[in-house]
C-alpha cells in the first residue's frame, strides 16, 4: 500500500491558492479516477482509496503548519513504512510549471513539510515539489496564500495533469523511475 498526501489548507478560502497545489494534485487524481474523498477524523484527513486499496489519496483536515498530524494519523492507521508515503506540496524555489521528486533535504521554509520533518525527526521523506516560482517582492506569505495569476491559470490544468501522472508513476513504478522521468523535464 502507498499513500499520496497532497498538502494544503482545509478551508474553502484557501482552496485555489498556490499553497494548496499539493491538495489540487490529489484532487486531480481523484477526479480522473472518479473517486470521492471521505473525512476520516482519526487520521485528520480526507481519504480516497483506489487500485484495490493499494493506493490511498489524502488531503489534510488541518492547516499547513500542522500537516504532521495528518502524517501521524496516516502512518499509525495504515502501518506503512515511510518509503510508501509521497508528500506533494508547493515550492517557490522551483519555476512555475516544473516539478521535482526528491527524497531528502530541508523544508526550505515550507511550514507543511517542516512540521512533518520535525515530527518524524528525519529529512528522508519522499516528496514531489510542484513549482510556483518565487514572488518578486518580499511578501512570501501573501504570495503563497493568493490565487494564481490569470496567465498561470491558463497553464494550471496541464501542470496538475503532469503532477497527477507523476504521482501515479511513483506509485506504480517507484521513485527511481519517477525521478528519471520527471526531474529532467525542461
Amino acid at each position: 500500500m502507498k499513500i499520496i498526501l497532497g498538502l494544503g489548507n482545509p478551508t474553502i478560502s484557501y482552496r485555489k491558492t498556490r499553497h494548496n497545489i499539493g491538495a489540487m494534485v490529489v484532487e486531480r487524481i481523484a477526479y480522473k479516477e472518479r473517486l470521492k474523498f471521505k473525512k476520516q477524523k482519526k487520521m485528520k484527513a480526507e481519504i480516497a482509496n483506489f487500485q484495490d486499496n493499494d493506493l490511498i489519496l489524502a488531503k489534510p483536515l488541518v492547516f499547513m503548519n500542522e500537516s504532521y498530524l495528518t502524517v501521524e494519523g496516516l502512518l499509525s492507521y495504515y502501518k506503512i513504512p515511510l518509503d510508501n508515503l509521497l508528500v506533494v506540496y508547493d515550492d517557490m524555489d522551483i519555476p512555475f510549471g516544473r516539478i521535482k521528486f526528491s527524497c531528502k533535504g530541508s523544508s526550505a521554509g515550507h511550514k507543511g513539510i517542516g512540521s512533518i520533518i520535525d515530527f518524524l525527526g528525519r529529512k528522508d521523506i519522499i516528496r514531489l515539489r510542484v513549482g510556483i516560482s518565487h514572488p518578486e517582492g518580499d511578501n512570501v506569505v501573501e504570495y503563497v496564500l493568493s490565487e494564481f495569476s490569470e496567465e498561470e491559470k491558463k497553464e494550471l490544468s496541464s501542470i496538475l495533469e503532469l503532477s497527477a501522472q507523476a504521482c501515479l508513476d511513483w506509485a506504480n513504478f517507484g521513485l527511481s523511475y519517477a525521478m528519471q522521468r520527471y526531474n529532467r523535464r525542461n
